[in-house]
């Protein structure tokens, strides 16, 4: 068997089937309704922007207020990164916070999958392979997770650390991801290079926050210098760029 490029499956399908897919996936990525988030209250702004000011979410039992204030190690609920902007949402009573894109997500993706929570329990994305919690697209009948980044993320993809585009390609031997090294079926490609993206780093967050530091990190893809030496600034040991710090980083 060769290798399937999800893009040339496509390329491969009348027109009529495209334009029902197409219609299918729209309705459902629209279908948004008051089961995951009830807007209570809103306001006007000074351009006569509407927005809401508190709202009922369904992953937390009290109701959820915008705030304006810069976020400081804060860490959303939903997609487990780091708030880096001044406006979000967050419950006064609980330590509990969301994105504003993370309470508009939709109900439901075409698989179907359908969007759940837990913040205790912990499930495995079956893109990326990483143990998370927080906001998952489930289905129920397969036993499928993604993670709210590795649904978003589409079939092709334009990432900084390569200079051209990358395809999604499920493949029937395995490739090795040319940033950590580990070895998948479903990957991104390079069809101009051998370059190779599992979806752990492709969805990797360019910012984020360190909870013994101030200020945030930014994803890097070489040393600052010209050693090609990398050391942690916490045990100040030689680290290898291409493993992830443990449990440390949000």
């Amino acid at each position: 068997m060769e290798d399937i490029n999800l893009l040339e499956l496509k390329e491969e399908e009348s027109a009529e089937s495209k334009a029902t897919l197409k219609n299918v996936d729209s309705k459902l990525d629209q279908s948004v309704d008051s089961e995951i988030c009830e807007v209570i209250k809103t306001t006007v702004q000074e351009d006569g922007t509407e927005i809401a000011t508190k709202i009922k979410h369904f992953s937390h039992e009290h109701d959820l207020k915008l705030t304006n204030e810069v976020p400081n190690n804060k860490i959303c609920d939903g997609c487990v990164r780091a708030i880096l902007t001044p406006s979000f949402y967050n419950c006064v009573d609980y330590s509990f916070f969301l994105h504003i894109s993370c309470t508009i997500l939709p109900k439901i993706k075409q698989h179907p999958l359908t969007l759940t929570y837990s913040k205790r329990s912990k499930f495995r994305c079956d893109a990326c392979y990483k143990s998370c919690n927080g906001f998952s697209y489930h289905c129920q009948r397969c036993d499928f997770d993604l993670n709210v980044h590795c649904s978003l993320t589409s079939n092709t993809l334009t990432h900084a650390c390569h200079e051209y585009r990358l395809y999604l390609s499920i493949t029937n031997h395995a490739h090795k991801c040319s940033i950590c090294g580990t070895e998948r079926y479903q990957v991104f490609r390079c069809t101009t290079c051998d370059s190779v993206l599992d979806f752990k780093c492709a969805t990797l967050p360019q910012t984020t926050w360190y909870y013994q530091h101030e200020h945030p990190f930014t994803l890097c893809y070489t040393p600052e210098d010209d050693s090609n030496e990398c050391y942690c600034n916490i045990c100040e040991e030689e680290r290898d760029p291409k493993h992830e710090h443990p449990k440390q980083w949000f």
